[in-house]
């Protein structure tokens, strides 16, 4: 399995307590990000600061930094400079099914990281190298439980489980843990072949209680109801589309206006069940937000579910999600630890989602845009706004990338 981008690029060594790592001949950065609104939500650390890179790896943090000490300089005035975003659940082993374009879907819509969703098994796990070697963004994967993986979504990879192999992914798991985060199984009755899911979820845990990793499912319109299904989940474990409106979700079986959140939900909750937006074209509807707003349910994490079909939707990315939820009343400062420090910790990967010197070099540009703005939900609800978030350039192992600013919503 190939290595990730940052050992290609190059690694700077450790800060030495005076604010600068590992700069080039010279003491020349690679790159400034001058003039920046710094906001770090692992740290708490907030400011007017610039931005130092050298050697892959952030260099210096400070007020001022000169910019005749860089050799690239990138002015960030006006925008917030924030973590490298984190979306843990994409779909982005490009060639298999649906997943399209690791970059195209990754760093060229501000996610530094991005973790794939169960696009491949065991069985198709050996094309996931060149995908990696091939992308500037930082390719993770949750490992499909069944060997087949989605290489066709119109195929149920539950409904034959015989494809489902422990051992296997187990096995995998462990010869490539810096990739594979954990393990995914979609429990939907299309794929599962129309019948119960537990069998399916019951391999599922097997796997990660062998492997000691979490496991993500796919929830939705399973044969059970959602509560049931909550109450066997580990803590750490994450539930993707939690905020879906298919027949078993967080409003109940059948849901109305103002039906309550069920209270398996608050029990996974208090457990330390993760909970994901993972927006894809069917699964968040705005009065499942507006219930987990209301009743202090908020996503632990956000992410986009993005494939080659809802990527041609240049407006869709995770900047998508933080906007609804601002349209909402969720305020910014909540909604970035769920793009940054939160699916860090999700994945296990505490390196990532934070910006300190001596850190890995990824970082993501914000801004909030004022304007008469439209949000649109999976079942085509709308919902108008008058801000909205756009990323407009990121940072990759100390490379920069130029993100142009999507049209309105």
């Amino acid at each position: 399995m190939a290595k990730q981008n940052d050992s290609k690029r190059g690694a700077g060594t450790r800060g030495t307590g005076t604010g600068e790592a590992g700069g080039s001949a010279g003491g020349r950065y690679d790159l400034l990000v001058k003039g920046g609104e710094l906001i770090d939500p692992a740290s708490g650390r907030r400011g007017r600061l610039d931005v130092a890179f050298a050697g892959g790896r952030v260099a210096a943090i400070e007020p001022s930094i000169d910019p005749g000490r860089a050799i690239r300089v990138e002015a960030a005035g006006g925008a917030f400079v924030v973590p490298g975003l984190i979306d843990d659940h994409v779909h982005a082993v490009e060639g298999l099914g649906e997943a399209a374009n690791p970059d195209a879907i990754g760093i060229r819509r501000g996610a530094t990281t991005i973790v794939d969703g169960g696009t491949c098994g065991a069985g198709s796990f050996g094309v996931f190298g060149p995908v990696i070697a091939a992308s500037q963004t930082r390719v993770l994967a949750w490992l499909n439980i069944s060997s087949i993986g989605q290489i066709d979504t119109r195929l149920g990879e539950l409904a034959f489980l015989p494809a489902v192999d422990v051992d296997e992914a187990v096995a995998l798991a462990k010869r490539h843990p810096d990739v594979i985060v954990g393990f995914k199984a979609r429990l939907s009755t299309y794929v599962t072949g129309g019948g119960s899911c537990l069998p399916a979820l019951k391999l599922l845990l097997q796997a990660g209680n062998a492997a000691r990793l979490p496991v993500m499912i796919h929830v939705g319109d399973t044969t059970e109801p959602l509560g049931k299904i909550l109450d066997l989940l580990r803590p750490g474990d994450v539930v993707s589309h939690y905020l879906t409106s298919r027949k078993s979700n967080i409003l109940g079986v059948q849901a109305f206006p103002g039906a309550t959140i069920i209270p398996e939900a608050f029990a996974a909750r208090k457990r330390g069940v993760i909970l994901d937006t993972a927006r894809g074209r069917n699964h968040m509807a705005f009065p499942q937000m507006q219930a987990a707003v209301e009743h202090g349910l908020l996503p632990d994490s956000f992410s986009t579910d993005l494939t080659k079909t809802n990527g041609a939707d240049p407006n869709f990315s995770l900047m998508m999600i933080a906007t609804q939820f601002m349209a909402f009343g969720v305020p910014f400062d909540e909604c970035l630890p769920r793009m940054t420090v939160n699916p860090a910790k999700t994945i296990r990967h505490p390196e990532l989602g934070k910006l300190e010197v001596g850190g890995g070099g990824d970082a993501t540009l914000l801004k909030i845009e004022q304007g008469d703005f439209t949000v649109t939900d999976v079942d085509g609800r709308t919902r108008k706004t008058d801000r909205r978030v756009i990323a407009t350039g990121a940072v990759r192992a100390g490379a920069f990338v130029d993100i142009a600013v999507p049209a309105a919503y």
